[in-house]
């Protein structure tokens, strides 16, 4: 990213764009206090970019306690206020994560903030971001180009000019004679809008007005100053005013604060002429069952079932000095630290979570961040203070990426900072917990693992985290339950009652009868019993009962999940997600590197077949060096085939990739998001040039992904292209629902046994079983136990599921026969809802317990 830096010069410094996005006057800004300049002069940037950055050179003057607005205060002392959205103090803070505090010292282009623009703009809000020099007015600034017009961040917006005279702008000076007071009702404190308005306000009257919060005054006519008072809801204000009418203006500032001062006071009447209108009353979410009383969910994390006395583990708060004993000192302080820590992480790296250790070790020897530490220290900051600092940044940085996965790591962040400043501080590690006991917490670090474990825990419940963070892969590889998310109402739960945690529904139960105490432990040895059978048989081929093979596959989604895989008796990789190699990166990775990886992964698996998707990317999953503009709809835009068609270098390369790791064993290719039949004919012309230029002989059997309405209403066409057919549930279900399956809000809805989506299935089958073509699915209706069976009956005869799953998943198909399968995918062909399949076909199938 080209960033222009500051200068300062008779004209004043230069002001660059925070952010990609389209360029607007401030008077097009929906906002009258912005509008009108009553902030002060500047443009605004409808945002398109999800990083804010600095616009210039300076300190942080000031960051809003709702995370959406940050000033930047130049070295003539003026100030700049970058308000990302409008009215967007209303959110809470929660769509904006602050990646500087006050007193930071920043450079153009330096990130400030990260924004969910997708959540803004969810709630309605505006992301007209104006960007004005505080106390100024319209020929302070001297804008640069023409607008609207569109820009890049780092782009210059405008310049400052020279400063001017305060005194052209100080109101006429009098004693104060009158004062009242007066309790703040705003529920989002004194920000933008209503500083404005009191400002406006007192700029009618003659005289001085002062509006005062215990030991600190503001000029009443000076948004800055207004603003600065940091006064929040419920504060008590003293208005005072002089001059011959200071009486009439105290009344008058007075009235508007108790009116709101342009902001909606809870419970205020409306004027006469605009008649209050009720709140709709929202319907509560239906889920399909109401839990029963005493149970409460929270995410599947790890699969399994617990039933034990629960344990709150609650950490103190590590004490950090801030005051610095002298450069040197605190220099070799965090030496000792590191070292101290390094070594125990090389020694975990040889047991374990070694691959866990290993990126823990390459975090802490992170030159960037470790710069970046040593230089606050250097500023005056002691080592304790600077790596909280650095890795607090961190983690809200990781926190604030969309994809999941890479965010959940923000918990690798969080761990080493703990750690780090336990050795500094020579604090003991805290976590222990009593054998056979749930642990509950509200968050856990994967270091803490191994103390856990060889206390004997028997399960993980916590109010935050998720599902693929590095903790829960740790308890899954031991078979520890683990649940995730529960937020707070797994504070209800009483510390050393009898609790049930279900790993694989992500369901908590505390309130248990005794027979009903007896009855859980008899099922979880019945189940634990019945899982090391299964792991015992699970290197056996899988057939149905009548003889049928079926194979079962496991999805993956990096090198270190491969021979765990083969361990659980995965027979092949069913889905390869390369999108670990190409995202959060300057470049994409090389021919070599992805064929190194490839070949590794193969070798892992020997003989069995690994099927690789190509890139499935786009514009919910952003690559820099990609020129992918932002979309309003990324779930139906540039994404997955259509994005490797429209680069087909990174298309190409990637495919000689797979052929080189391949070598002389069957390369199986499959691409993603496949809507027509001419996508799958041009990809097939590629690979065939592919492979003639490299002169590859070996077998290429390439497939693709039913993920869409269109091609399972096309499978036929498609099945007299392909080599193997593969449905993908999630975004099927998505698609077929028409339920974004990232809003937390609809997910009960995203349930792929909804008879649409099975009949688009049944029409796949159909059209594989009349081409002789193979039918897999990859999605997480694999490693359901009711589904699979329904699936089979529909045609399927490959099944890729997540590499926990595998043995019971083995076990149970093999208990079942054909004709089974195909009753069981007749009788949820005519039901209505996913409801009546799971309780249809459960009854049918006479299963014990049927999986969510």
């Amino acid at each position: 990213m080209a960033v222009s830096t500051s200068s300062t010069g008779a004209t004043g410094p230069t002001i660059c764009a925070p952010a990609a996005g389209w360029v607007v006057p401030l008077d097009q800004v929906p906002d009258p206090a912005f509008a009108s300049a009553a902030l002060g002069a500047g443009l605004a940037i409808e945002l398109l970019d999800e990083t804010i950055r600095s616009p210039c050179d300076g300190v942080v003057a000031a960051v809003a306690t709702a995370r959406h607005a940050v000033t930047i205060e130049v070295a003539d002392g003026r100030q700049i206020l970058i308000h990302c959205g409008i009215d967007t103090v209303a959110l809470g803070g929660s769509p904006f994560a602050m990646l500087v505090s006050k007193g930071d010292t920043v450079t153009a282009g330096d990130p400030l903030m990260q924004v969910d623009l997708a959540a803004v703009a969810r709630a309605g809000k505006s992301l007209a971001t104006p960007i004005i020099v505080l106390d100024s007015e319209a020929r302070d600034i001297q804008p640069h180009g023409a607008f609207p017009r569109p820009c890049e961040a780092g782009e210059t917006l405008f310049q400052i000019a020279a400063s001017l005279e305060a005194a052209d702008r100080a109101g006429p000076q009098a004693a104060m004679s009158e004062e009242r007071s007066v309790t703040l009702p705003l529920p989002h404190g004194l920000h933008a809008r209503p500083a404005a308005a009191i400002a406006a306000e007192a700029a009618r009257w003659d005289g001085p007005i002062e509006i005062v919060l215990g030991a600190k005054t503001a000029d009443g006519r000076s948004t800055t100053s207004v603003m600065k008072l940091g006064a929040s809801h419920g504060a008590r204000l003293t208005v005072r005013a002089g001059g011959k009418d200071a009486a009439q203006a105290v009344d008058a500032v007075v009235a508007l604060i108790e009116s709101g001062a342009g902001d909606v006071i809870e419970g205020a009447t409306k004027p006469a002429s605009e008649p209050a209108s009720p709140k709709l009353r929202m319907a509560p979410q239906r889920t399909g069952a109401e839990l029963p009383r005493g149970t409460i969910a929270g995410v599947a994390a790890a699969p399994g079932q617990a039933l034990a006395k629960a344990f709150y583990l609650h950490r103190s708060k590590l004490e950090v000095t801030e005051t610095s004993q002298g450069a040197d000192v605190e220099h070799q302080r965090f030496a000792d630290a590191q070292a101290e820590l390094r070594a125990s992480l090389d020694a975990e790296s040889k047991g374990h979570g070694a691959t866990i250790a290993a990126a823990h070790l390459a975090i802490l020897d992170d030159p960037v961040l470790l710069d970046t530490a040593r230089t606050r220290i250097e500023g005056g900051a002691s080592a304790a203070m600077a790596w909280q600092d650095v890795m607090t940044e961190q983690e809200a940085e990781m926190r604030a990426l969309e994809d999941s996965r890479l965010a959940d790591r923000a918990d690798d962040f969080a761990d080493l900072r703990q750690r780090f400043l336990r050795v500094l501080v020579g604090a003991a590690d805290e976590v222990m917990a009593p054998a056979g006991s749930i642990v509950i917490a509200n968050d856990l670090y994967p270091s803490d693992f191994e103390a856990l474990m060889a206390a004997g825990i028997a399960g993980i419940a916590t109010m935050a985290g998720g599902p693929t963070s590095h903790l829960a892969i740790l308890a899954a590889s031991a078979g520890i339950p683990m649940a995730v998310a529960f937020g707070k109402p797994l504070c209800e739960v009483p510390d050393d009652c009898a609790v049930h945690l279900d790993g694989s529904t992500g369901l908590l139960r505390y309130t248990l009868s005794e027979a009903e105490q007896r009855e859980l432990a008899h099922a979880i040895e019945r189940r634990t019993a019945a899982h090391e059978t299964a792991l015992c048989q699970t290197m056996t081929d899988t057939r149905l009962a009548s003889g049928e093979r079926i194979e079962v596959f496991a999805n993956l989604g990096s090198v270190a999940d491969a021979s765990e895989a083969v361990r659980l008796g995965a027979e092949g990789i069913g889905l390869l997600r390369t999108e670990f190699l190409f995202l959060h990166r300057e470049a994409p990775p090389s021919e070599e590197e992805q064929a190194q990886i490839y070949g590794e992964i193969m070798d892992a698996f020997d003989d069995r077949p690994v099927i690789i998707r190509t890139l499935d990317i786009g514009a919910d999953k952003p690559a820099d060096y990609l020129a992918l503009e932002p979309e309003d709809n990324p779930a139906l835009g540039l994404r997955g085939i259509r994005v490797s068609l429209r680069f087909p270098d990174l298309l190409e390369s990637q495919l000689r990739a797979i052929l080189r790791a391949a070598g002389s064993r069957p390369a199986h290719i499959m691409a993603p998001m496949i809507a027509s039949a001419e996508e799958f004919d041009t990809l097939r012309t590629i690979v065939d040039h592919v492979r003639e230029d490299m002169g590859h002989t070996g077998q290429v059997r390439l497939g693709a992904m039913i993920e869409t309405p269109a091609s399972a209403l096309l499978a036929d066409a498609l099945a007299r292209r392909v080599d193997f057919l593969s449905v993908g549930t999630n975004d099927l279900t998505q698609y077929a629902l028409a339920v974004d399956r990232t809003n937390p809000a609809l997910a009960a809805m995203l349930d792929p046994l909804h008879p649409a989506v099975l009949r688009l299935i049944a029409m796949t089958g159909e059209a594989c079983s009349a081409n002789g073509v193979q039918l897999g699915v990859c999605g997480g209706a694999a490693g359901d136990h009711l589904a699979a069976v329904v699936l089979i009956g529909l045609g399927v005869t490959e099944l890729s599921a997540s590499a926990a799953r595998i043995p019971e998943l083995k076990q149970h198909l093999r208990g079942m026969t054909l004709d089974q399968c195909r009753a069981a995918a007749k009788a949820a062909l005519a039901c209505e809802s996913p409801q009546e399949v799971r309780t249809t076909v459960g009854r049918l199938l006479d299963l014990e317990e049927v999986q969510p």
